[in-house]
């Protein structure tokens, strides 16, 4: 799925038109905030990848990613992705609903991460 899919889903949450030019701050700021958002759920990532045995991301995660490049992340992260940018984009402007929609991508990601299963590891003794 590319960007540009992510951040017209988060447009249509914000009942807010995706034609080009319409919104051009937020497309301005949504390659940083979708940069944030892989930053902030990476190690999530890394998790599932390792116990789905998929590849790891080969790659860091810039500070901007296009709107025209490929979503970097597992495909089910998408559904938070849209939600955490389009709290973001309005963030300044509707506190309210920025929050509505920053509960509803933690609980996605929550989510996410219960569904992983655990894993067991040796405690490592470092007062050794």
């Amino acid at each position: 799925m590319k960007n540009k899919e992510i951040y017209d889903s988060a447009l249509s949450l914000l009942a807010q038109s995706s034609e080009n030019g319409d919104n051009a701050d937020y497309e301005e700021r949504a390659p940083y905030l979708i940069s944030n958002f892989c930053y902030e759920v990476l190690e999530l990532d890394r998790i599932a990848r390792k116990l789905l045995g998929l590849p790891e991301l080969n790659r860091s995660i810039p500070s901007a990613i296009s709107l025209d490049a490929d979503f970097p992340l597992l495909d089910r992260f998408i559904s938070s992705a849209v939600k955490y940018l389009a709290a973001m984009l309005v963030i300044d402007e509707d506190g309210e609903l920025s929050d509505k929609l920053f509960d509803m991508y933690c609980d996605g990601v929550s989510r996410l991460r219960e569904e992983l299963p655990a894993a067991i590891e040796n405690i490592v003794n470092k007062y050794l």
